[in-house]
């Protein structure tokens, strides 16, 4: 995804573009399409973060929501009063938060499956009172980590084991398990403004744990429409979303089911610009920087790529 991006910028062509590199990545010998590349040991990133900001007219993170780091950062973007090209952080914290988003979606009439909060301490019960087949989940996280489908009690423990290696809070979710096609909707936005650019197919093997496998752009599916209107519904509940952001569907045959709302860049951007006619970096830096959006846009053939590729 970061190869993707600075890709994009570079071919704007009027952009100097800085980004960090963990020393643990290897790239195999595939440079950066970058100016300037700092290769940084895991004890030097606040340090080095800080140094970039101090040269930066504008700033775009690619960071999970997890624990919230991307919250973090963006926070620390916006008190240096530079220009972000994402999310701001209050809307971070909120679409970080799953059962926070779910009460904000139910409230709002949009079709999002029965989720409820509890600890760990108490999961057993309110298992059995939820009923079966359920999914467990952290409060946040990104791409399916930690996510369990329990189809009887004897599957619990193992996605308690799960849950406890990817999160850190003391409370989980447990939501219904709703069967269908595993989607997400691209979108741009500046303001109050929302443009669907895309409906992807999400490659998701379905067990404890889920596993993210791959996705399909654009996918060719009845309920596009429905899609495009209840992930703009959902991105509107949430101030402060900007640029690209992407939203989990789940498709049956009656709905599209609102599942998250993710305030970033998401791996199907690596699909899209593959079947846009326009660079997708620009699109970013005119909905944030000018808040502008293009009046529509067209997909030209289908991009499909897999994890394990990237």
């Amino acid at each position: 995804m970061l190869w993707a991006v600075l890709a994009d910028f570079h071919k704007l062509g009027n952009v100097h573009t800085l980004t960090t590199l963990d020393c643990r990545i290897d790239l195999q010998h595939r440079k950066l399409p970058a100016d300037e590349v700092f290769t940084i040991e895991p004890d030097q990133r606040e340090q080095v973060f800080a140094a970039m900001l101090e040269r930066s007219d504008a700033v775009l993170i690619i960071a999970p929501e997890t624990d919230g780091i991307l919250a973090r950062l963006s926070r620390i973007v916006e008190d240096r009063g530079l220009p972000l090209l994402g999310s701001f952080a209050t809307a971070v914290k909120i679409a970080g938060d799953k059962g926070t988003c779910y009460k904000l979606f139910s409230e709002a009439g949009l079709p999002t499956p029965l989720t409820v909060k509890t600890s760990i301490a108490q999961v057993r019960q309110a298992v059995l009172n939820f009923g079966f087949p359920l999914v467990t989940k952290p409060l946040d996280g990104v791409g399916s980590e930690g996510v369990c489908l329990i189809d009887c009690l004897a599957d619990l423990d193992h996605a308690v084991d799960i849950l406890r290696s990817h999160t850190g809070h003391a409370e989980i979710l447990l939501q219904k398990f709703v069967p269908g096609i595993h989607a997400s909707v691209s979108m741009l936005i500046s303001g109050d403004s929302v443009l669907p650019l895309s409906l992807n197919g999400q490659q998701i093997e379905i067990g404890c744990p889920f596993t993210y496998k791959g996705g399909l752009i654009p996918l060719e599916h009845p309920l596009q429409a429905r899609a495009f209107e209840n992930a703009a519904k959902a991105a509107r509940l949430i101030p402060g979303l900007q640029g690209y952001v992407g939203v989990d569907l789940i498709l049956d045959e009656r709905d599209a089911w609102v599942i998250e709302v993710n305030p970033r860049i998401t791996t199907s951007y690596i699909g899209l610009r593959q079947v846009l006619g326009m660079n997708l970096a620009g699109m970013i830096y005119r909905a944030s920087i000018d808040g502008v959006l293009p009046e529509s846009v067209q997909l030209t053939g289908q991009a499909y790529f897999e994890k394990n590729d990237l």
